[in-house]
């Protein structure tokens, strides 16, 4: 008796579980990601009624209330200092925008000093708040 021939079968892969797989590290990546928040500068934003969201600059400057200046995650002592960095991240910038960022306790000298050296740049400044009765002085709110 003479049997039929059998077809050999082509082999598959299951892609299920490999989908499984990477939509789990999807899911791991998205939730297990931190984002930089701040300067690393403890301030407290001074508080504004009026104040309203605006597009933050790509260049973020903090002053704490000892005076200290950070730059994009750079702290400096002076806003001599401070003065060859801010120049270096303009020219790099595609848009020449500042946030200035200082604490309420922040001699105002030290804003003007900033205020200047940035304008001397040819930069925008964007003054950070936050608005009056947030409960996070953390979230700024941009004026």
């Amino acid at each position: 008796m003479e049997f039929m021939a059998r077809r050999p079968r082509r082999p598959t892969i299951d892609l299920s579980p490999l989908v499984d797989v990477v939509f789990l590290l999807i899911i791991f990546f998205t939730v297990s990601t931190t984002f930089r928040e701040g300067t690393g500068l403890p301030i407290t934003l001074p508080s504004a009624g009026t104040a309203t969201a605006a597009p933050a600059g790509p260049i973020e400057i903090s002053i704490d209330p000892s005076g200290r200046i950070a730059i994009d995650g750079q702290v400096f002592a002076s806003v001599e200092q401070a003065r060859g960095r801010l120049e270096q991240l303009l020219s790099e910038a595609e848009t020449r925008r500042v946030l200035l960022r200082g604490d309420t306790k922040v001699p105002y000298g030290t804003v003007v000093e900033i205020l200047d050296l940035a304008r001397s740049l040819k930069a925008g400044v964007t003054l950070g708040t936050r608005r009056d009765g947030r409960a996070s002085p953390t979230e700024p709110e941009r004026r």
